[in-house]
């Protein structure tokens, strides 16, 4: 989730800014992409993660509740908290006038935790850590918990936070006014949050979200596409921090391939991928294609950057 925040930055840099932007990091994040987020502008705080202990372990909400470290940040009266899957469109300062906790709303009643307003408090950080075993999240993570001991809220529109989603009921207008606002120039949403699979993790050729059955409500290459116009505005020596390992290369044709099987109709599975990160590599270990063989796929496409034979195993270890 790294990517994101590059992006977030090159937005705030085309408004006028008076706001220190900080960054929330754990020990996970490399020197390596440490260099780009400063590089990007951001102030980087690193904190010791707090597991959730409902979730189970290696599951993608096991550490989600390391957000509560917001709440120690007291060097702030208030801060904006904008999650590393956004993307910022318009300026956002005016919700510094906004109190604790204002966000916006997810149905009638509880509040989506990617945007909010947190005023930073200790005793708020406490209270939060006092009940982390007692208190059961309702979506297993922070946002349910949260839900749970800020049960008054404030709510702001839905253009402050607005999902990249297609619900399973929504009318063919209402999809065609979802995909206006993904691409409006200049924009109207100020908040974009991209759900599923994130566009840094996908080929710049088309949302690989197309591919995977169950994240196509998800989908949308005109989102897509505005998330790569602002990539391209980035500082080209930040272009260098957004390349793909060899793992996600290797998870995407995956993808692909069954998306191939399942003649899905939409055809994506069908387009030439262009995106020059698939010949870029930044790791010692960069034959993609051998983790497909060993993951039981034999059949070779043209994305393929080389015509490989089937591979000897061998100890090389593998960036992550």
């Amino acid at each position: 989730m790294f990517v994101g925040p590059l992006l977030q930055l090159r937005v705030f840099a085309w408004q006028v800014q008076t706001r220190d932007l900080v960054i929330l990091v754990d020990e996970t994040i490399t020197d390596y992409h440490r260099e780009g987020l400063a590089a990007a502008g951001w102030k980087i705080h690193t904190i010791q993660r707090i597991r959730n202990p409902k979730a189970e372990r290696d599951s993608y909400n096991e550490w989600n509740y390391s957000k509560f470290r917001l709440w120690q940040l007291t060097d702030y009266d208030k801060i904006i908290f904008i999650d590393a899957d956004m993307l910022i469109l318009r300026n956002i300062d005016f919700l510094f006038e906004m109190p604790e906790i204002s966000a916006t709303g997810n149905n009638a009643t509880l509040f989506n935790s990617g945007v909010m307003v947190v005023e930073p408090s200790n005793c708020t950080f406490q209270l939060l850590m006092d009940h982390i075993n007692e208190i059961e999240s309702y979506n297993g993570g922070d946002q349910g918990y949260l839900n749970e001991i800020f049960t008054w809220w404030h709510r702001i529109p839905k253009h402050m936070n607005f999902l990249k989603h297609f619900w399973e009921g929504d009318e063919e207008e209402k999809k065609q006014m979802k995909t206006r606002l993904f691409g409006a120039d200049p924009p109207i949403l100020y908040v974009l949050h991209y759900l599923g699979n994130k566009p840094w993790i996908c080929f710049r050729d088309y949302d690989c979200n197309w591919n995977v059955d169950i994240l196509q409500e998800f989908a949308s290459d005109v989102a897509h596409k505005t998330w790569w116009k602002v990539h391209d505005a980035m500082p080209e020596n930040l272009h260098k921090y957004c390349l793909l390992r060899s793992k996600q290369k290797a998870a995407l044709e995956w993808d692909r391939r069954q998306a191939e099987k399942a003649n899905y109709t939409d055809g994506h599975w069908k387009i030439k991928i262009k995106d020059k990160r698939l010949e870029t590599c930044y790791e010692n270990f960069c034959f993609w294609e051998s983790m497909l063989w060993h993951w039981g796929e034999k059949n070779w496409t043209e994305n393929a950057t080389v015509t490989p034979s089937p591979p000897a195993v061998t100890a090389t270890s593998v960036s992550l």
